[in-house]
């Protein structure tokens, strides 16, 4: 086995980091790059508005798959939407603004509920009991030929 001066391990070593470094980078970005990216979304159809009931919300669910980091998943939920009397549509997120738990309509009451923490929203979607300090997210939505599409997130 042979000897090494100081002054040759020293550049053997620097010779490898770099080489590790240069292999390395790569590597670690293409493993690391999925879970990094930011988060994206899509125009989701829900159907005509002409089932949308007016001033009363309806509970519209979807499903569609999603490429999170290096797994195809599927994605489900649901959204509350409805027709004011002026005939403008408006949408709300189901997840309560305090701990991310769905809400609930309640007709009876025309309020959403939060079965989490008790959290009340008025139909405007604005906190007036519980928790829950911010209002539901209003979401951005468009009708394209009579059908309503939401853009949600993920």
């Amino acid at each position: 086995m042979a000897k090494l001066s100081r002054r040759e391990f020293l550049q053997t070593t620097a010779l490898a980091s770099g080489a590790a470094i240069l292999v390395g980078i790569p590597v670690m970005s293409y493993i690391i790059a999925p879970a990094m990216k930011k988060a994206t979304g899509k125009w989701v159809g829900f159907g005509p508005t002409e089932g949308l009931k007016k001033d009363t919300y309806s509970m519209l669910s979807y499903e569609f798959m999603v490429k999170d980091g290096w797994q195809v998943l599927p994605q489900r939920g649901f959204v509350w939407a409805n027709k004011s009397s002026q005939d403008k549509v408006n949408v709300f997120s189901s997840t309560c603004t305090h701990l991310a738990c769905n809400v609930i309509w309640r007709e009876d009451a025309q309020i959403f509920e939060c079965p989490c923490h008790s959290g009340r929203f008025d139909s405007s979607g604005h906190p007036i009991a519980g928790p829950p300090v911010k209002p539901l997210l209003s979401l951005d939505h468009k009708i394209e030929d009579g059908n309503l599409l939401v853009y949600l997130s993920f």
